[in-house]
């Protein structure tokens, strides 16, 4: 948790990916760093709380969104 929070802090982008961003501390995380100037990507089937954070919000499956992103699929 105490990396975590390092590297949240450190990042210029964050990306949450298949988390419905409700189990805490690490739901906090993403909050965090967008309040730190990172901007966020939330990529999740279901809406979720922090979705008016983000600058991108894919509601879609993890799988074959990121597979395309870095090319696997």
């Amino acid at each position: 948790m105490v990396r975590a929070h390092r590297e949240t802090l450190a990042c210029d982008l964050f990306i949450s990916a298949g988390s419905s961003l409700v189990v805490f501390p690490a739901a906090s995380f993403p909050q965090m760093g967008t309040e730190n100037g990172a901007r966020l990507v939330i990529v999740n089937r279901e809406a979720t709380q922090l979705d008016s954070y983000a600058e991108l919000v894919l509601n879609t499956e993890i799988g074959p969104t990121l597979g395309e992103v870095v090319g696997v699929n």
